[in-house]
């Protein structure tokens, strides 16, 4: 069975089944309805977002009441008569019970549930993306909704499948799925959390740092490339120019170049592969901070040049370009990022380093970015 329901005229048929109960107070009818719909209409869909809306604009103690009886089901959902009425396996039907009894309650009781919800994320802690089939997201936004945060490695999973949504080897996966869906993106906007997920070693470093040194060094490490964005556009390059003030120049280019140094680390926080990717998810970089890591290559190149900045750059480009994850390498995103400073600073010295990297580089993309940039200087 599809994961989505294709078929508005279904849900539409069910949201006026769900007022014909509530409207009669049939809710024992109606809890067994909406989950019959749920469970029917894919793992993807579940009740649907509009009809989820028509359940929480039910009178307050019907909701409670349906609920709770979601909230007994949860807890018996081993006999079998249960599962087979809804045609699910068991661990099928009792996520679909956990999505639709924290959707209703949001808003009007956080603790219901609460701890079941928790476990669930609890899961995705270790986790490099989400495949989950469900929109496990719900829960986490149900948790926000009643004041608790998860946990920020549950946040990192999150962020690292919507950056990843793109990547090669990815993009028919569920994983992808799950990045691409609106309602994980929309809670990422409201999810918060670190401006860089934990667990790499520059990333630890330069959170560290940035708590140290406060908003403008958040903003430094806020201040991303773009996902689809191969150069940093005029308005990119002003902001970062803002950034660089606040900061310090030197101070940047200082830190920057440490963090550098230490993206050629494994993690600090190792992460559970999945048998669809075909590299070493504890060597390879964070598809989330890896945005970051490309911004921070542009911003050396708004600095003044010096010899040692360019180094730090070529060095960024080999680090990014290390196979030590598999036959793929750690983020050829990075490595362009690396080669596009180079190019934008222009000297000397930078030809130089793009002429030895032109040298022995083997991925083709970053060889047709390096042709290109000593083409252009």
């Amino acid at each position: 069975m599809s994961r989505w329901l294709r078929s508005d005229q279904v849900l539409l048929e069910q949201a006026a089944q769900y007022r014909t109960l509530a409207g009669r107070g049939e809710l024992a009818e109606l809890a067994r309805v909406v989950v019959r719909a749920a469970c029917a209409n894919g793992s993807m869909t579940g009740v649907g977002g509009e009809n989820m809306e028509l359940l929480r604009a039910l009178p307050d103690a019907d909701r409670l009441e349906l609920v709770g009886i979601w909230a007994r089901w949860y807890a018996h959902v081993e006999d079998e008569w249960t599962a087979e009425e809804f045609r699910r396996d068991a661990g099928y039907l009792r996520t679909e019970l956990l999505m639709v009894a924290s959707g209703v309650a949001r808003g009007l009781d956080g603790d219901l549930l609460a701890g079941e919800r928790q476990e669930r994320l609890s899961l995705l802690r270790d986790q490099y993306l989400v495949w989950s089939t469900h929109r496990v997201w719900e829960l986490a936004d149900a948790e926000i909704a009643a004041g608790r945060v998860p946990d920020g490695a549950v946040l990192a999973a999150f962020r690292r499948t919507s950056a990843a949504v793109s990547l090669p080897g990815l993009r028919r996966t569920h994983a992808a799925a799950n990045g691409a869906e609106p309602g994980m993106r929309e809670l990422l906007a409201r999810f918060p959390g670190p401006v860089l997920n934990p667990g790499e070693a520059w990333a630890d470093a330069a959170l560290q740092e940035a708590t140290a040194g406060g908003e403008p060094w958040q903003r430094l490490l806020a201040h991303a490339a773009p996902a689809g964005a191969d150069a940093p556009s005029a308005k990119w390059r002003r902001t970062g120019e803002a950034v660089l003030d606040a900061v310090g120049p030197e101070e940047v280019r200082r830190a920057v170049m440490g963090w550098f140094e230490l993206a050629e680390r494994a993690r600090t926080f190792p992460l559970v592969g999945h048998p669809h990717l075909p590299f070493d998810v504890n060597a390879a970089f964070d598809p989330y901070n890896s945005h970051v890591l490309r911004g921070l290559a542009w911003m050396l190149a708004l600095l003044p040049p010096l010899p040692d900045t360019t180094h730090a750059l070529a060095g960024l480009v080999e680090t990014a370009l290390d196979q030590r994850s598999g036959d793929t390498p750690r983020s050829p995103q990075v490595a362009k990022a690396g080669v596009v400073a180079l190019a934008l600073i222009g000297d000397r010295t930078a030809r130089a380093e793009l002429d030895t990297l032109r040298r022995w580089v083997t991925h083709r993309g970053t060889l047709r970015r390096i042709d290109e940039a000593l083409a252009a200087v």
